[in-house]
């Protein structure tokens, strides 16, 4: 008879590299993992509340009472999206107000989103936290609001005032979002602390205020500024005020919604951008003028997207553009797809593999796209 084989023993070395073997763990995946023995808990709990993600009330009192009654957990958290949505006309309670007020008194947060009811005046829960020195991420998300997602019968504006006090609050704060919100910026008295290296403004409408006032302190730091949609008119001035001012922005992609005769702003003056790389203009009214303005205002441009349905400029134009050497630098163009003569129409394939052959000889790699909102990610 053969000897009873051993059953085979799971080196507990390997249960962290299993982990980190896969992104895509669900919770769900993480409790099964956690019952297998007492050597995977550590582990997978770091896991587990590494990064919480709170859409409701209820979700926010579960995960305060879990804290309270292990404290061992907070360590783990590093990132938190807090963004309960309340119902109708359902009113705050002491407990859940307990609740919020554990859970933004974590410390060493990394990133933090505040979205839901907390991007109603959300500087309100910003003044709320006990420790903001460690983050460096911020993101205020009143999407849910602004869409209509709310059930509440009263009228609600996601809505953020920023002033000294919030910007001392977080010293270290390298990226900053905004997305849906209503803007208020209050000039500084003081110098603020510097860092902030990437700005996004996700359809912000300025209440009142000089955009960039928001990043005062950070004007040589900022380097990747996104801003899409907006009102026209008074974004348009904020973002040829943040290119005057900040003069290292290497990365801009600015989004508009395809207005016909919304000029860019490389149009008439364009701004001066000597640090400029890689330049995204999408939905603007665009015309062969754009592209000198781009030239003349952007001596070090690497990579140039003009996407949207109101291009004005056609296949030939692009080549007579390429062949020039206007852009020296330049390595990587998109273009759409079509010219809006108007109405808009898209190019023949003779077209394109014209255009393909005369970036090609310059050393330029070419896409075509059809639609602005295929734009490549890292735009």
């Amino acid at each position: 008879m053969h000897p009873a084989r051993a059953r085979p023993v799971l080196v507990d070395d390997l249960i962290p590299i299993i982990l980190e073997s896969d992104d895509h763990w669900w919770p769900r995946d993480f409790q099964r993992l956690a019952l297998v023995s007492p050597a995977w808990v550590p582990p997978v709990r770091k896991r587990l509340y590494a990064h919480p993600s709170l859409r409701s009330y209820r979700a926010c009192h579960l995960l305060a009472r879990t804290f309270t009654e292990n404290p061992a957990l907070l360590p783990y958290v590093r990132r938190l999206e807090l963004c309960p949505a309340s119902d109708g006309e359902y009113v705050l309670d002491e407990r859940e107000m307990r609740s919020l007020r554990c859970i933004l008194g974590l410390k060493g947060l990394r990133s933090l989103t505040l979205g839901g009811d907390l991007a109603i005046a959300a500087h309100r829960f910003l003044n709320v936290m006990v420790d903001t020195r460690t983050v460096t991420e911020l993101h205020i998300d009143g999407y849910v609001l602004s869409k209509g997602r709310s059930t509440s019968l009263r009228p609600v504006v996601p809505s953020l005032e920023w002033d000294d006090a919030i910007a001392f609050r977080f010293p270290n704060l390298r990226s900053l979002t905004l997305s849906n919100v209503l803007l208020t910026i209050i000039p500084s008295m003081v110098d603020r602390p510097a860092g902030l290296t990437h700005l996004t403004l996700n359809n912000v409408d300025i209440e009142l205020g000089f955009l960039p006032d928001i990043c005062q302190g950070s004007w040589e730091t900022l380097h990747h500024l996104r801003v899409v949609g907006g009102n026209a008119v008074e974004i348009d001035d904020g973002v040829l005020s943040m290119l005057e001012v900040c003069e290292n922005i290497g990365t801009l992609h600015y989004e508009a919604p395809d207005l016909p005769w919304h000029p860019s702003v490389f149009d008439g003056e364009p701004p001066s951008c000597p640090n400029l790389q890689k330049l995204c203009l999408a939905g603007f009214d665009a015309n062969p003028q754009t592209l000198q303005g781009i030239a003349q205002a952007c001596p070090k441009l690497q990579d140039l997207a003009v996407l949207g349905r109101v291009v004005r400029i056609s296949p030939e134009e692009w080549a007579a553009f390429v062949s020039s050497s206007s852009m020296p630098a330049l390595r990587s163009l998109v273009a759409p797809a079509g010219t809006n003569h108007p109405p808009f129409s898209f190019w023949s394939s003779h077209e394109q593999e014209t255009l393909q052959d005369v970036c090609g000889k310059k050393g330029i790699t070419l896409a075509s796209l059809s639609s602005k909102s295929n734009t490549p990610v890292d735009w």
